[in-house]
């Protein structure tokens, strides 16, 4: 049942609002005809209330009870107003709430205003901005249809109650304008408070409002302190050139290495993106004063019929440069300029890679540069036998300054046909040929060597997936899979380098594909059998598990794979992995190779916790040694991140990257963090124990804060 403030009769109440509508509209519009001609006929007016008076001699409008007015897309709610047609003027008392088309609300305890709702004085003024955005004053006055004027004002994002009525952060003024057509919030007299204590104080700032996603301004600074380079403060300048680009200017300021310039460009465009940045410093940490830095750029844009071309590049001046800064580890950098297209019928890929070794034992001639890298594939589905047919090619030139060059072209066609047998059996069968042209200079001694080879395959595979319903809604799915595959032998020749295919990671995800190698340059040879059987069990509860283990036979040994990859006698090693989840608390995982006197030659595990305050990640990982590929020492080592919530709010973090054959740390670190509503403060500690010959090992310290809505990462945006 209604209340009894609103106890009018329906039919009553709805002819009283609709008299009441036609009256006022009837008022502002004679009101607008005889001194507002311009005014917008198109602008719905209406009233709705509990109680109306109108008094036709004296042209006086009164609501009482829940008042509604709505101009447009503006509407004021009341528990009283009165409107005078002669003045224009609208006067509201009680719980007043003013509402515009942008979303923005303005909570009132009196309120003058003109007839469309854009002009006039608000006393006890408190505006919501976006999300949690508040603006507090003791008197408000609207100018122009555009100026809000805020009289001792008060700004914040942060929630308060009446138990702590004091925000984590705000802004206190004598007079705030906010700029309703700019989007800006200008501050006369300005004391910034943390906690309810005054931190500091200007005569005048400004800054954008909560919808703006982008405009120029300083963001939030980031503080550290490192051994190598001592205390350092690094401030970002955001410019907006245009609604298509700015650049981001970010000075690192530190007391050991002076100034280091660090800027960023960003451009869209309408067929793609661009963006380029760097640093740059002068130093003497290596010697001589001299200059130091990197570029990197990126580009992606869009051609005719879905191609797309772009380059991906970065380079540096020194080998430790970037982690002396703190801006990358990678101890290799690869640059790359490409021309692509993907579509459902095949794919075209070039590209030109050119990699940067920041390793201080590994020769820079050494390195190869990559010409354009061509691969290409068009399928047609159905074409032969009702299978798949498809053609592909491919190309790779490999130059070095010190060392062999090598190129090759590569030409073929693979089909495959799948069927599902009346027994519930898949069955496959594929075969690929495949031309291959080298060319090598400098390879055993040999100028300008060439050789062409013929690679042909075939085989066939079948699956027979059991599937088991049990009660309790739980699936169990097993399934065997055998595949049997024949090539010829003698294919890998000595006078024929491998490139692409040194590294051959064997596991259960590649277990059947019909070849193990990663690349073309070096071939599969002989007929084998690939036997393998998958586990599934998956229940309602959100418990689910999975494991597969399989192997390789031949009938003579593999040769062209290295003794350390597990393929290269006529028995492979064993490959399986399992995993265990329970979402969303727990997945736990592990990847395994064995030989059959069951010594591990691999083996990964990783977990993933989330029990209510505490989050985990760790992985652990060993492979053994393989001289073959450059890997002459077993390789273990563990890693782990976790974070523990101490409240809502504050949370400890903590990292760390081990090297279990050395014994020694890689890299250690750990925080303390704040986040609610209105902001994000980071303290953190970092140990790098990295070194080279101009990045010694370092320890870092440092605060991260980020007060949302004020030159935050949403106001950095590029338009499209």
């Amino acid at each position: 049942m209604r209340p009894c403030q609103r106890a009018i009769p329906v039919i009553g109440a709805i002819a009283a609002e609709l008299a009441l509508v036609g009256v006022l509209v009837f008022a502002l519009t004679l009101h607008a005809a005889a001194q507002v001609p311009q005014a917008k006929p198109d602008l719905p007016v209406a009233l709705v209330a509990d109680q109306v008076d109108y008094d036709t001699r004296s042209g006086i409008v009164t609501a009482n009870g829940s008042v509604e007015v709505y101009y447009g897309e503006r509407t004021l709610t009341a528990d009283k107003i009165v409107y005078d047609s002669n003045t224009g003027r609208i006067n509201a008392e009680g719980q007043i709430v003013l509402r515009d088309a942008s979303g923005a609300t303005v909570f009132a305890d009196f309120a003058e205003l003109d007839d469309d709702l854009r002009e006039g004085l608000v006393r006890g003024a408190r505006s919501v901005m976006g999300e949690h955005v508040k603006l507090s004053a003791t008197e408000a006055r609207r100018i122009d249809g555009r100026f809000n004027t805020l009289t001792k004002a008060v700004y914040s994002p942060c929630k308060v109650c009446a138990a702590d009525p004091t925000p984590l952060w705000r802004i206190r003024a004598r007079r705030v304008i906010h700029d309703e057509v700019e989007r800006i919030i200008h501050y006369e007299d300005a004391t910034f408070d943390v906690m309810g204590v005054p931190i500091a104080w200007l005569p005048y700032f400004s800054h954008p409002d909560p919808t703006v996603d982008r405009a120029s301004g300083f963001l939030v600074p980031t503080f550290r302190q490192s051994s190598v380079t001592g205390y350092g403060a690094q401030i970002p300048y955001y410019w907006v050139i245009d609604d298509y680009s700015d650049l981001t200017v970010s000075p690192l300021i530190t007391t050991g290495d002076g100034l280091v310039g660090v800027a960023e460009f960003r451009r869209n465009f309408e067929a793609g993106d661009f963006s380029i940045g760097g640093s740059l410093t002068r130093d003497n940490y290596e010697g001589p004063q001299e200059f130091h830095g990197h570029v990197e750029a990126k580009g992606d844009f869009a051609l005719i019929s879905d191609y797309r071309w772009g380059f991906d590049a970065i380079a540096t001046t020194d080998n430790g440069f970037l982690r002396r800064y703190d801006f990358s580890d990678d101890d290799r950098l690869t640059s790359e300029f490409y021309l692509r297209r993907y579509a459902e019928d095949g794919f075209f890929d070039m590209t030109a890679v050119y990699f940067q070794s920041l390793r201080d034992d590994e020769p820079s001639g050494q390195i190869p540069v990559a010409l354009p890298d061509f691969d290409a594939r068009h399928d047609l589905p159905g074409f032969l036998g009702g299978g798949d047919l498809g053609f592909f090619a491919s190309s790779a030139v490999l130059l070095r300054g010190q060392g062999v060059d090598t190129g090759r072209i590569s030409l073929g066609a693979d089909w495959e046909r799948q069927e599902i047998m009346p027994s519930g059996v898949l069955l496959r069968g594929f075969a690929e040929v495949r031309g291959d042209f080298f060319v090598v200079d400098d390879f055993s001694g040999v100028d300008n060597a060439t050789d062409l080879r013929l690679a042909p395959l075939a085989g066939i595979e079948a699956r027979y997936p059991l599937i088991y319903d049990s009660p309790g809604g739980v699936t169990h799915v097993l399934e065997p899979i055998a595949q049997a595959v024949v090539s010829p032998y003698g294919i890998n020749e000595a006078d024929i380098p491998n490139e692409d295919s040194l590294v051959t990671e064997f596991d259960e995800t590649n277990l059947f594909d019909i070849s193990h190698f990663t690349g073309i340059d070096a071939f599969e040879e002989g007929p084998r059998f690939n036997l393998g059987m998958r586990y599934e069990m998956m229940s309602p509860q959100g418990l689910d598990f999975d494991a597969s283990a399989g192997r390789v036979f031949r009938f003579r040994s593999a040769d062209e794979f290295t003794e350390g990859s597990g393929l290269s006698d006529t028995a492979s090693d064993w490959v399986g992995a399992w995993s265990a989840s329970y979402d969303p608390y727990v997945t736990v995982r592990q990847r395994v190779r064995i030989t059959d006197g069951f010594e591990l030659t691999r083996n990964e595990v990783g977990a993933e916790f989330d029990f209510g305050r505490v989050d985990f990640t760790g992985s652990y990982i060993f492979l053994e040694s393989d001289p073959a590929i450059d890997a002459p020492e077993d390789r273990e080592e563990a890693r782990g991140s976790a974070r523990f919530w101490l409240d809502r709010n504050w949370s400890l973090l903590g990292n760390m990257r081990r090297d279990l054959e050395n014994h020694e740390f890689v890299e250690i670190g750990g925080g303390i963090a704040f986040i609610n509503e209105c902001c994000e403060i980071d303290f953190f500690v970092k140990r790098d124990f990295t070194e080279s010959d101009d990045a010694p090992a370092s320890t870092s310290v440092g605060v991260r804060i980020k007060l949302f809505t004020l030159g935050n990462e949403d106001q950095s945006r590029v338009n499209r």
